[in-house]
């Protein structure tokens, strides 16, 4: 579901950044933060925190049209995106 309109974005005829980040804003954002008040105790173990941020980081990416190898927190800055 997260990956679909990926494969869209890359071709000329796909989806545009402002699309990609109305979805991301919309859509996955509020199910990523979906009943996180019960399962905030969770974030205290690493492999959840990466679970976590990899999402919004895949999303950074592809709005920015960047290269994998930027840091999270440029990509937020480019995209105009709050940090995770």
């Amino acid at each position: 579901m997260i990956f679909s309109p990926s494969k869209s974005a890359e071709s000329n005829w796909g989806t545009q950044d402002a699309a990609i980040k109305s979805i991301y804003t919309g859509a996955i954002l509020p199910l990523l933060l979906y009943g996180a008040p019960i399962w905030y105790k969770a974030i205290d173990i690493c492999s959840n925190k990466i679970k976590l941020k990899r999402v919004p980081r895949l999303k950074n990416i592809q709005i920015a049209k960047a290269y994998r190898t930027g840091s999270n927190e440029a990509l937020c800055a480019l995209t105009g995106l709050t940090p995770s």
